[in-house]
């Protein structure tokens, strides 16, 4: 079965048909995450000194409060050599991760074979939507520092994979959210809820 990265127009078709669709699951443990444009002086102060370092030539540059009803935090989002990278603090301002919307394509094939045979065990169908390559944090060095490897796309930095997939089991469709690591290998789910992730191209 081949992975398949939908454009807009499959997209909006498809969540519509998720959307009226009823599955018991989704209500019992989703993500309902939210976002709000905000301006970047909304953000807590100690965001400043990783935000101004965004290169002045990244375009659409974004910044939002997030809440899926347990948790707040603050995401930059811009396009920089065209890729799309997010950058998400929390409450505090704490960096947390930045994220780079890749293609599947890019994917090494190792990763993608391990993606392909844990996802033909899950679903009858699926279709993957977006694929992000999620590095976390760690303090080992500066946030600055760890931001700039990332734009440089630095291979010391290891990256788990966050996927948007829609798959089919038992005659449902439903949208989730899985992370896998750098080898490919699974490590979580989340249901999505279609109506509240209308950003999710973005």
């Amino acid at each position: 079965m081949k992975l398949i990265v939908l454009d807009m127009m499959k997209f909006n078709v498809l969540i519509v048909l998720i959307a009226v669709l009823s599955f018991s699951d989704v209500i019992a443990q989703n993500k309902n995450e939210k976002e709000f444009r905000i301006s970047i002086d909304q953000y807590p102060k100690n965001t400043q000194i990783v935000l101004l370092n965004i290169p002045k030539n990244a375009k659409r540059i974004r910044h939002y409060q997030e809440t899926d009803e347990k948790k707040l935090s603050y995401e930059s989002k811009f396009k920089f050599k065209k890729y799309w990278f997010s950058v998400e603090f929390n409450s505090d301002g704490v960096l947390e991760d930045i994220e780079k919307t890749i293609k599947e394509k890019e994917l090494k094939e190792t990763v993608k074979e391990a993606l392909y045979l844990f996802l033909e065990t899950q679903a009858s169908k699926y279709s993957i939507i977006k694929i992000q390559e999620q590095y976390l944090y760690s303090s080992k060095i500066s946030e600055v520092d760890f931001l700039n490897a990332i734009l440089r796309s630095s291979s010391s930095i290891n990256s788990n994979y966050e996927i948007i997939i829609a798959i089919k089991s038992d005659k449902e469709w439903q949208l989730k959210e899985m992370t896998f690591d750098s080898n490919g290998r699974f490590l979580n789910a989340r249901n999505l809820q279609p109506d509240s992730y209308e950003y999710i191209m973005y």
